[in-house]
């Protein structure tokens, strides 16, 4: 006999995703928080409480603020280096692969408007801003020179590194640009931060021609 529309086999069910952990919830709770109110105005009881624990669960899993800022700037880490290293599958999505950094940036924003902030909480964390800075750099020079290998980009070496390290620049700083007036950042801010550095890149991508 058919079954009924709908009707599934338990073997056809489809499991439940799974409900985040107490740290996953700590640390995203955290991040929203530093985002919003910035890695220095934030209390360990204000999470805890945007959380839905006590505070002395909050400090089962990050005994200071300063473990809390560390773990937050892991998660930073480990998506910078797969956004970084993340190869386009066309070679001339070059401006979307910045947009993708951008969008990093934005969901990370205290990490870059903070900084001051961050490694007086944290003082293990500077070392490591270092080598990140180093080790997507490394990989961005990879994407972008096999976009010159596959005739998308058209710049000369040693220029290419120049522009790398001009994009940087921007795209590390601009947000102190823009809040020199006091104003909050805004998702309009992000958008001009990143025409900044897509206009840097613009003189030397190659259009693609029409088949």
């Amino acid at each position: 006999m058919a079954r009924s529309r709908g009707h599934q086999s338990p073997d056809e069910e489809v499991a439940a995703p799974e409900a985040p952990s107490t740290r996953e919830r700590i640390l995203a709770v955290s991040l929203a928080l530093f985002n919003t109110r910035g890695l220095g105005r934030v209390t360990t009881a204000e999470i805890a409480a945007a959380a839905g624990i006590r505070e002395g669960n909050l400090q089962y899993h990050f005994p200071r603020k300063s473990s809390l800022v560390e773990a937050m700037f892991a998660g930073f880490e480990a998506e910078a280096a797969a956004v970084a290293g993340r190869m386009p599958a066309d070679p001339g999505a070059l401006l979307a692969y910045q947009r993708a950094w951008f969008d990093l940036i934005w969901r990370y924003r205290c990490v870059y408007r903070d900084g001051i902030a961050m490694v007086e909480i944290a003082p293990a964390v500077r070392p490591r801003v270092h080598t990140l800075r180093a080790r997507t750099q490394e990989l961005a020079r990879a994407v972008f020179d096999a976009a010159v290998a596959a005739g998308r980009l058209r710049i000369e070496p040693e220029a290419l590194g120049r522009l790398i390290d001009n994009a940087w620049i921007v795209s590390s700083h601009w947000m102190s640009h823009r809040l020199q007036g006091g104003t909050e950042l805004t998702e309009a801010d992000l958008d001009w931060g990143f025409a900044q550095v897509r206009d840097l890149f613009v003189p030397y991508l190659v259009a693609l021609q029409p088949e």
